[in-house]
């Protein structure tokens, strides 16, 4: 068992995954050639498929800090958070309110232990990653 503590077996680089190819097509650097070429393919079915992908993280941070400034917001949940992209739901709620309470949830065990990084949260609040599949609630 690696140090990560994952089953060598639960970690499939050979075949793409949808977090590692949204990692590519943003720019960045959790991906491994499988996820490239997915990557590569679907951006030359969809030449605007990098804009649309970075046009939806722009729009998350946003209305995250929209929902933490305007709306009193405090509790969010991401799930399906994918691989930890800065700036994340959490910085940018505790930006904003820095008593955010913010819990990611992924099922995929390379998001897991990239994410360990996630779990810095300001003194006041609290940030949590929970390794789940949203179709078994």
């Amino acid at each position: 068992m690696p140090d990560n503590g994952w089953p060598a077996d639960r970690i499939d680089t050979e075949s793409a995954h949808s977090a590692r190819i949204y990692d590519y097509i943003i720019g960045g650097k959790d991906y491994y050639p499988a996820d490239k070429e997915a990557g590569d393919a679907m951006s030359r079915e969809w030449p605007a498929l990098p804009v649309h992908m970075r046009a939806n993280r722009d729009w998350m941070n946003r209305a995250v800090a929209h929902l933490a400034k305007e709306a009193g917001i405090r509790q969010f949940l991401d799930i399906g958070t994918g691989i930890p992209t800065s700036p994340n739901l959490h910085e940018i709620a505790q930006s904003v309110a820095p008593e955010s309470r913010v819990v990611y949830v992924d099922n995929d065990p390379i998001v897991l232990t990239l994410s360990q990084g996630l779990l810095a949260s300001t003194p006041e609040g609290r940030t949590a990653y929970v390794e789940a599949d949203m179709l078994d609630p």
